[in-house]
């Protein structure tokens, strides 16, 4: 049984929840980019040109950060829930608090970076992108759905990371003093 005067743990599970949607939609967006159809362009003169999200350097950054992220927050999520987190034990190694740290700005700063290329990539390549929009392929739209999911992750790292700090008034999950 748990009392009432255990300190709740509502931030600790907002703030899981928030890296599992983080892991989820970063991963999300890499597979989306990284299948993104080829796309044939006729261009006015009459020759054509097929190109894939490889053709666009910020797309395959795009790719590989979300996927780079995703691997970071899947540790940062081992860190969270596999390590026993007890921020009361003095004895606690700080070692896991201080990578998890690490991970959270990593995570962050790579979604950040990914989302922000990418949005600048469909302002400046919008006409190549667009042209792709009346044929079969659905490159344009697998951009633009890939460009959204990363922004989400990054919006969902970023409030990870702020939930890990702020206490919030409510337990989830039942925690004993004999779980630490």
């Amino acid at each position: 049984m748990h009392g009432a005067d255990e300190e709740p743990n509502g931030s600790k599970a907002v703030t899981l929840l928030l890296r599992l949607a983080t892991m989820a939609l970063a991963l999300t967006s890499a597979v989306v980019m990284a299948t993104a159809s080829e796309c044939t362009i006729y261009q006015p003169n009459g020759a054509k040109a097929t190109v894939t999200f490889k053709h666009y350097p910020p797309f395959v950054y795009l790719a590989w950060f979300n996927f780079v992220a995703t691997i970071l927050e899947a540790a940062g999520i081992y860190l969270q829930v596999g390590t026993g987190d007890c921020d009361d034990d003095e004895e606690a190694p700080k070692i896991p608090r201080i990578v998890l740290v690490a991970i959270d700005v990593a995570v962050l700063a790579l979604l950040n970076l990914a989302t922000g290329a990418v949005f600048s990539a469909v302002v400046a390549y919008g006409p190549q992108i667009s042209a792709c929009t009346g044929t079969a392929s659905r490159f344009c739209e697998q951009v633009h759905r890939s460009k959204h999911f990363s922004l989400a992750a990054s919006i969902a790292a970023g409030s990870a990371a702020f939930f890990k700090d702020v206490p919030l008034p409510f337990n989830v999950w039942p925690m004993s003093s004999d779980d630490c």
